[in-house]
């Protein structure tokens, strides 16, 4: 079974209501997507021009973020790059996995940085995201860095002014705590497993066969009258 942040915080609350899309939010996110879009050709050195010149905004975007964070293109010493790059790990039977924008291996130290259109909420907010969690811990398990030599940045980027950069640095502590987050809230959907009487049409085996999802899952568990 595959899980991303967007389960796993489900998951931890599943009687969470999430809001419904706002026009401006569907149009916020459709825009976003189109500059990952443009992100993603530019590292690839394909053309973007056309892509540009399609939205304003976009090529706003762009020129700032070539004007703020020229390390996301300029060639480093002793340095890889990987943009739109998957990471996943095995974690207590099931794969948490995770995208990156791009992931900027240095000799000691480990970058994440991940570009997005979304509002900015507060740091308190963004440190303690799923997303947020669930990347620096992904790197920690994957590669030899440790917590300490990991960071995360992120771009926010807004059609009023400049992008706003965020930076966290990991550490020991947050590992662990973290860790521990993942444990009790992995442990719900094990005594879920557990629970439910196990045949063929149980939506529990079909999730464990990755035959439905994590959110179709939780939407099947009938509710308990106290």
């Amino acid at each position: 079974m595959i899980l991303n942040a967007e389960d796993l915080s489900r998951l931890e609350n599943p009687n969470l209501i999430h809001e419904l899309d706002t026009k401006e939010m569907i149009q916020s996110r459709n825009l976003g997507e189109q500059f990952h879009l443009v992100m993603q050709q530019s590292l690839m050195g394909l053309p973007i021009a056309e892509l540009l010149e399609s939205n304003k905004t976009l090529g706003q975007w762009f020129s700032q973020l070539k004007s703020l964070a020229p390390e996301i293109w300029t060639e480093e010493p002793n340095t890889w790059k990987a943009f739109n790059y998957c990471c996943e790990c095995t974690f207590e039977n099931v794969v948490l996995q995770s995208n990156f924008d791009l992931i900027i291996y240095r000799y000691e130290q480990a970058e994440i940085v991940n570009w997005t259109a979304r509002p900015m909420p507060n740091l308190e907010t963004i440190a303690a995201d799923w997303r947020t969690q669930l990347d620096l811990f992904l790197i920690a398990q994957t590669d030899s860095y440790l917590p300490e030599q990991i960071r995360l940045t992120y771009w926010f980027l807004n059609e009023i002014a400049d992008p706003i950069k965020v930076s966290l640095h990991y550490n020991t502590s947050s590992y662990y705590t973290f860790k521990s987050r993942l444990n009790q809230t992995l442990s719900k959907l094990f005594q879920a497993t557990k629970a439910i009487d196990t045949n063929l049409n149980d939506s529990t085996l079909q999730l464990l066969r990755g035959t439905i999802s994590l959110k179709d899952y939780i939407d099947s568990i009938p509710e308990v009258e106290i």
